[in-house]
C-alpha cells in the first residue's frame, strides 16, 4: 500500500545556491483550449508490436502497467499504430500471429504482416482507450490499404477514432508525385474515396470523415504537404478530415552531421524548442484552427532515427518530453503522440543506431521503456522519460488550460520555462508547472543551484517534483515523481508532496520540474 508523506520545500533544499526571482502568474501567450484526457498520447512502429504488447493471449504487462498508471490519472491516451512500417504493412487473415517482419541481410525491414491478432491485441488496453487505424500508403495500392481498413473495421470498429493513410510523404520517392502538391491530394483524396466505398458509405463507425491528413515531417523536401500546403490545396473539400498531424522531429542521429548536434545542451535549450515550435509547427497549426479544425502532433520525439544513448536515455528526455508537451499544449493540439520503437535501417546507411547482433531489436533509447530483454539494451526496464507524462496528465488533469509565463527576471529563457493552468472554465489559477533547465551534471564540483520563486499573495499550496539525481541520470531508480520511481513499472516509494504555506515561494532546483497545486 503506497501513503502520502507531507514533507517541507525547505528540507529537500537546504544548502544549495539560489537566484532569488518572482513569477509573474499574467498569462505571457493567449490561454489554450480546455485540454482533453486524450492529450498524452502515443505512436508505436507496428513491426515491434509484439515486442511492446505481447499477442492477445499472452501480452506485455510492462507497456500496459505503465498506461494504466496514465489511466489511473485520469488519461485516455489514443494509441497509434504508426510510423514507417506502417508503409510495408500488409494484412494477412490466414496469420495466426500478430505481426510477421520481413528483413533482408542487414536487418532492414520491407514488410510488416498482420494478421487479425494484431487487432484482437486492442482489447487487451485499458478501458475506454481509442486508436488511429493505419494504412500502407508506401506501396502504392488500393487494395493494400483498403484490406487494412475492412480488417480494422471489421475487427474493431468501435474502437477505431481516427484513420491515417501513409506516414511521412516527405519521405516517398520524388518521383510518386514529381514533388506536386496537386498530385499528392487527388491521389490520396482517390484512396479515402475508394476506401470509404468499401466501408459501406455512411454505417456506424466508418472512415468517411475520421481521416487524419498530411502526417509530414518538417525536413525541406520538394514535396509540400504540411497541413499548411494541404488546406488551400483543397484536401478537405469534401470534409473527409477531422485532424491534421504533423510530425515533430528537432533533432536526429540519420548522420554524423545531425547527431553532433544531438546534445542535452541543446535539446534542452527552451529557446530553441519555441522557435522550433512556432516556426515549424505553428504556421500548419494555426491556419488549421482558423478554419475551425484541429490539429495534433502525430508522431514526435526527441532524436530521430531511434534516439541518441546518454541523451535520450537520460532524464534530460524527461525535461524535454515534459517542455514540449507543454509548449504544444499551449499551442492548442489536441493530443501529442510520442513515439515508440526499434531501431529501423532503411531510414539511413550513416545512422548511429542498429539492432543487435543476433538481430533483436535495437530498442529506440528514446522509449518511455525497453520492452524485452535485448542484446542491444539488456534487461526490460522503464526509461527516465515515464516521469515525465505522469507530469503532464496530473497538470493538465479535469480539463485544464494552460498559458506560458514570462521568463523571470535573472533567469535565462534557455534555462527556464514556466506555464500556468487554469480550470476548465479558464476563469481560475489552479496550478503552475516550472521546468528548470540548467544543466547540473553527475560529478560536477559546483554547488547544485536552484531558483526561488516568489509567487505573491496566495492561501497555500502542494508541490510535487521530477527530479533525479543530475540531468544525465540513466537509472530510472534514481528518477521520481512526487518521491516514486518507476523502473520495473510499478511504483517504488512512498508519494512525497511538499506543503508549502500562504505567501510561500516556490523552489525548483537546477535540472528539475515541479508542479505546484493551489489549495
Amino acid at each position: 500500500m503506497i501513503t502520502s508523506m507531507k514533507i517541507t520545500a525547505a528540507s529537500l533544499l537546504a544548502g544549495v545556491s539560489a537566484v532569488n526571482t518572482s513569477l509573474s502568474l499574467v498569462p505571457a501567450s493567449s490561454v489554450s483550449q480546455s485540454h482533453v484526457p486524450q492529450f498524452v498520447s502515443y505512436s508505436f512502429e507496428p513491426a515491434f508490436w509484439v515486442e511492446f504488447f505481447g499477442e492477445p493471449d499472452a501480452p506485455r504487462n510492462l507497456t500496459y502497467t505503465l498506461l494504466n498508471h496514465l489511466h489511473e490519472r485520469g488519461a485516455r491516451p489514443i494509441i497509434r499504430a504508426g510510423g514507417i512500417t506502417m508503409d510495408s504493412m500488409i494484412f494477412d487473415p490466414s496469420q495466426k500471429i500478430s505481426v510477421v517482419r520481413t528483413e533482408n541481410s542487414k536487418g532492414g525491414i520491407y514488410r510488416t504482416t498482420i494478421g487479425p491478432a494484431f487487432y484482437r491485441s486492442w482489447d487487451n488496453f485499458p478501458e475506454g482507450t481509442t486508436f488511429v487505424s493505419t494504412l500502407n500508403f508506401g506501396n502504392n495500392s488500393v487494395p493494400i490499404a483498403r484490406d487494412l481498413a475492412l480488417a480494422s473495421y471489421n475487427l474493431q470498429k468501435d474502437k477505431i477514432i481516427h484513420y491515417e493513410l501513409g506516414n511521412e510523404p516527405t519521405n516517398y520517392p520524388t518521383s510518386r508525385w514529381q514533388g506536386s502538391t496537386k498530385a499528392y491530394v487527388d491521389q490520396w483524396l482517390s484512396f479515402v474515396n475508394q476506401i470509404n466505398s468499401a466501408l459501406g458509405g455512411n454505417r456506424t463507425g466508418h472512415s468517411s470523415g475520421k481521416w487524419w491528413a498530411s502526417s509530414a515531417t518538417t525536413d525541406i523536401t520538394p514535396l509540400k504537404v504540411r497541413p499548411a500546403d494541404l488546406i488551400p490545396a483543397g484536401i478537405n473539400n469534401t470534409g473527409q478530415v477531422s485532424q491534421y498531424s504533423i510530425h515533430s522531429y528537432a533533432f536526429a542521429t540519420c548522420e554524423p552531421a545531425r547527431e553532433r548536434l544531438a546534445t542535452i545542451p541543446n535539446i534542452l535549450n527552451h529557446t530553441d524548442l519555441l522557435r522550433y515550435a512556432d516556426d515549424e509547427i505553428y504556421p500548419s497549426a494555426k491556419l488549421t484552427m482558423q478554419q475551425k479544425g484541429e490539429w495534433v502532433i502525430g508522431e514526435f520525439n526527441s532524436i530521430a532515427c531511434s534516439g541518441k544513448p546518454g541523451v535520450s536515455d537520460s532524464f534530460a528526455q524527461a525535461l524535454w518530453t515534459a517542455d514540449v508537451e507543454l509548449i504544444y499544449a499551449v499551442r492548442n493540439a489536441t493530443s501529442v503522440h510520442l513515439h515508440q520503437g526499434a531501431t529501423l535501417v532503411f531510414q539511413s546507411n550513416q545512422q548511429l543506431n542498429t539492432p543487435g547482433d543476433d538481430g533483436t531489436p535495437g530498442f529506440s533509447s528514446y522509449s518511455l521503456l525497453y520492452p524485452i530483454n535485448s542484446t542491444k539494451r539488456g534487461e526490460a526496464r522503464v526509461l527516465p522519460v515515464f516521469v515525465s507524462q505522469l507530469l503532464v496528465v496530473e497538470a493538465l488533469s479535469d480539463g485544464g488550460r494552460i498559458a506560458a509565463l514570462k521568463t523571470p527576471r535573472g533567469v535565462a529563457e534557455r534555462e527556464f520555462s514556466a506555464y500556468v493552468i487554469f480550470d476548465a472554465a479558464g476563469t481560475r489559477v489552479t496550478k503552475i508547472v516550472a521546468l528548470n533547465l540548467k544543466l547540473y551534471y553527475a560529478g560536477q564540483q559546483k554547488q547544485r543551484g536552484e531558483v526561488v520563486l516568489d509567487l505573491g499573495a496566495h492561501r497555500g499550496a502542494t508541490v510535487k517534483r521530477m527530479t533525479a539525481p543530475s540531468v544525465d541520470e540513466k537509472d530510472a531508480a534514481k528518477v521520481t515523481w512526487a518521491g516514486q520511481s518507476f523502473k520495473n513499472g510499478v511504483a517504488v516509494g512512498q508519494v512525497a508532496e511538499e506543503s508549502l504555506e500562504a505567501r510561500g515561494k516556490l523552489s525548483v532546483r537546477d535540472s528539475e520540474a515541479v508542479l505546484l497545486t493551489f489549495e
